[in-house]
């Protein structure tokens, strides 16, 4: 850590959810009423997103990425560096932001690159498209992220499937002369990454028919397949606890701030209890560490560009300081510091 990007801007962002969703509260009959209505009462997601059959979320970046070129702010010829972050791309190859290229008429001399991450992606994806532009190869770079994730969780598993959903997002960074000063801190514990993942049906684990997708269940009556999301809830909470306290003090203490110097904690919306406990934890009020996935779920990397676009669209102009934490898949967390007091922020698109 070290790195402090003055030459950046967050121009835009804008956001596209599917039209389909899943109401959790019809969930009582398969894993019990009261089940249901304590889940949704402690994570306060009553709703998810849910990518229909036939649709990616490289679909909706798509879509996020023509609202931001529908503004007038930029035209696609100008965008000379694609970055798409996801854990469910369009192929195995090739990188699914060669096809964006094309589909949304970037120039074919625009980088184009995939970055497998999840909910400390969005922070990634920001880290990347400043380098490349501080390093001067680039000056739009069109970065987007999203997950189709529903698609990998388990119908007979409460713990994933009443909290992930699916969503997508478009933002644009810029070339910018003396802009805020922004910065940004790292920290993974790979050894740990068995308490979030999908076991097998990649390289390492292939499919195997008989094997990866037969089924199995816990004490507590979740049921998955090998090919399924498997989440340890205790350990991510605690390896959530235990991190994001410190990367947040560290990225603080790099530009010399403060707790109340923060405009905006605009934290991973993996659900409204473990904000609540990140709030405590790191002595904030809670009105500063808002949830606004209520209605969508934990979209991983799409979620807080989501919270963002739900809650200030049009509403942004005093969050000069804002405070960005992306904590999950690897296990892994992200922290960065960027300023969106000028930045174009969109309200959601349901498509």
């Amino acid at each position: 850590m070290g790195k402090i990007f003055t030459g950046v801007k967050i121009s835009a962002i804008a956001t596209a959810l599917p039209k389909e969703k899943l109401v959790l509260s019809t969930l009582g009959e398969k894993f019990g009423a009261e089940a249901v209505r304590k889940i949704i009462k402690s994570t306060q997601i009553s709703e998810l997103s849910v990518t229909p059959d036939g649709k990616t979320s490289a679909d909706y970046c798509v879509e996020a990425a023509r609202k931001i070129f529908s503004s007038g702010i930029v035209e696609p010829a100008e965008i000379d560096g694609i970055i798409f972050v996801t854990e469910t791309p369009n192929y195995i190859l090739p990188h699914t932001s060669a096809e964006m290229q094309a589909v949304l008429g970037v120039p074919n001399h625009a980088l184009a690159l995939d970055i497998n991450y999840g909910c400390a992606g969005y922070v990634y994806g920001l880290f990347v498209a400043s380098l490349l532009i501080e390093s001067g190869y680039c000056r739009n770079v069109l970065f987007c992220a999203g997950d189709s994730i529903t698609k990998k969780v388990s119908t007979e598993d409460k713990a994933t499937r009443m909290v992930l959903g699916d969503g997508s997002s478009a933002t644009l960074l810029t070339a910018a002369k003396n802009s805020a000063p922004s910065i940004f801190a790292f920290h993974t514990e790979g050894e740990n990454l068995d308490r979030l993942v999908i076991p097998a049906g990649a390289f390492k684990t292939p499919h195997k028919p008989g094997v990866t997708d037969v089924w199995s269940y816990d004490e507590n009556g979740n049921g998955h397949t090998l090919e399924d999301v498997h989440m340890d809830g205790m350990g991510v909470m605690n390896f959530v606890m235990k991190s994001v306290r410190a990367l947040v003090a560290e990225t603080l203490g790099a530009l010399d701030l403060s707790l109340d110097a923060i405009d905006l904690f605009a934290m991973h919306q993996a659900n409204a209890l473990i904000l609540k406990y990140l709030a405590r934890k790191i002595g904030v009020d809670e009105a500063k560490m808002p949830f606004g996935a209520q209605k969508t779920g934990n979209t991983t990397c799409a979620s807080i560009p989501l919270m963002l676009s739900t809650l200030y669209a049009g509403k942004n102009e005093n969050l000069r300081r804002v405070l960005a934490c992306g904590f999950g898949t690897g296990l892994a967390c992200a922290a960065g510091v960027v300023d969106l007091h000028e930045t174009e922020i969109f309200p959601p698109l349901e498509i």
